[in-house]
């Protein structure tokens, strides 16, 4: 069921069958000097090597700058060579942090949106390089309708380069607030977990004419789907965005966690 204002709007097609983009975009700044780090990044890296057949994936690392695989590649040989050429070819990506440049380049890889299109960010709240702005990254994330799933490298903050004057509260703050507004999730890095990034339901929605602006909604489950799904955690947007064409359909994936 889906409410803007408190009205229902007529939900036309929900299904689970869709094939959504994910990149995958890994911090490796530290990683030379911390085993754990090291072996976190090998197994992302084998993650995103071994993603199912069929799922379209691209790849990233960054530190100061940053490398990505040139697309998207669902056949398992192709994106394994692609994810092999970043990880082994890349050019040393620096000492400092670029978090927002390297969320800007991966907004950028997608193209025109597709449902279901979500960034998986390995990595920890913290910049110190960043050209673009928190602020500038999120409004790119809203406009562009991706999901961003964060997981953080280990537990706690590892900001310990200049703790004692920054505690890079900012970045927290609004990497937080991203993936409340675009349905994703904020958590501490679990292998398991990246099967949420293909996790999703795809709604054909008839809108209202004169929806000329984002809108705050509400999507619940109904009937049987409700007790089904009673224990698990459902995400989605924080706002229906506006369309071009009030009277036409407009297609929007929201997700849940859980077992899929």
């Amino acid at each position: 069921e889906v409410k803007i204002d408190g009205k229902k709007l007529p939900v036309l097609s929900a299904s689970r069958d869709f094939n959504n983009r994910l990149l995958i975009l890994l911090e490796t700044e530290g990683s030379a000097r911390n085993d754990k780090l090291a072996d976190l990044v090998s197994t992302v890296t084998q993650q995103a090597r071994q993603a199912p057949e069929g799922k379209p994936v691209a790849f990233g690392v960054f530190a100061e700058q940053a490398s990505f695989t040139k697309g998207f590649s669902s056949a398992p040989e192709m994106r394994t060579a692609a994810v092999n050429e970043v990880i082994e070819g890349a050019p040393p990506l620096g000492k400092r942090v670029a978090l927002w440049d390297a969320l800007h380049q991966a907004l950028a890889l997608f193209g025109p949106h597709q449902p279901g299109d979500t960034i998986l960010l390995v990595g920890e709240p913290y910049d110190d390089s960043s050209h673009h702005s928190a602020e500038s990254v999120e409004k790119e994330f809203i406009a562009s309708g991706t999901r961003l799933f964060m997981m953080r490298r280990i537990h706690g903050s590892r900001v310990d380069r200049d703790f004692l004057w920054n505690s890079h509260e900012l970045e927290k703050m609004v990497l937080a607030r991203i993936t409340q507004e675009t349905g994703g999730l904020l958590s501490e890095y679990v292998a398991s977990l990246i099967r949420f990034a293909w996790a999703g339901y795809l709604l054909e929605i008839k809108l209202p004419p004169g929806l000329s602006k984002p809108h705050k909604w509400k999507v619940e489950f109904r009937g049987p789907a409700a007790e089904t799904h009673r224990k698990t955690n459902f995400y989605y947007p924080a706002r229906f965005p506006s369309c071009e064409r009030a009277d036409a359909p407009l297609k929007k994936e929201s997700a849940r966690s859980g077992a899929f």
